[in-house]
């Protein structure tokens, strides 16, 4: 490692799974976008390169949606709600646009709505998402 800094080899991999995520849903990201500016968002790009459309009129499910890299939502914000977030674009750029809304929404059915059960918001993080734990 002659030559490099400790962790620059993390920040290197970090970068690398950011632009990665970008790119591999980049097409329903840019439908997203579209959607979000549609319905009145406030698009603003964070250094993850996710994307938080908020200040939406309408437009999104529950406290808000992610498709692709987009968050889409009225006003909730926030630190920890951007990193659960965050993790279901990591669950888009892996499941791609026709098996994640497939998937999730096979989930959604099967747990009736409860996200608290969903496999895709217990990854995600449910505290970081608003969610209280599991009974």
């Amino acid at each position: 490692m002659t030559g490099t800094t400790p962790g620059t080899s993390v920040r290197a991999r970090a970068l690398v799974h950011v632009l990665a995520r970008a790119y591999l849903n980049l097409v329903p990201s840019v439908l997203a976008l579209a959607w979000g500016l549609a319905h009145g968002g406030r698009p603003v790009v964070g250094r993850d390169l996710v994307v938080e459309c908020g200040g939406m009129r309408r437009g999104y499910a529950r406290g808000g949606t992610t498709v692709g890299n987009v968050w889409l939502h009225g006003g909730l914000g926030g630190p920890d709600r951007r990193r659960h977030e965050a993790r279901h674009a990591d669950q888009w750029a892996v499941l791609g646009p026709v098996l994640m809304p497939l998937l999730y929404g096979l989930e959604a059915a099967l747990t009736r709505g409860d996200p608290r059960r969903s496999r895709f918001e217990r990854h995600a993080g449910l505290v970081d998402g608003g969610y209280a734990p599991p009974r």
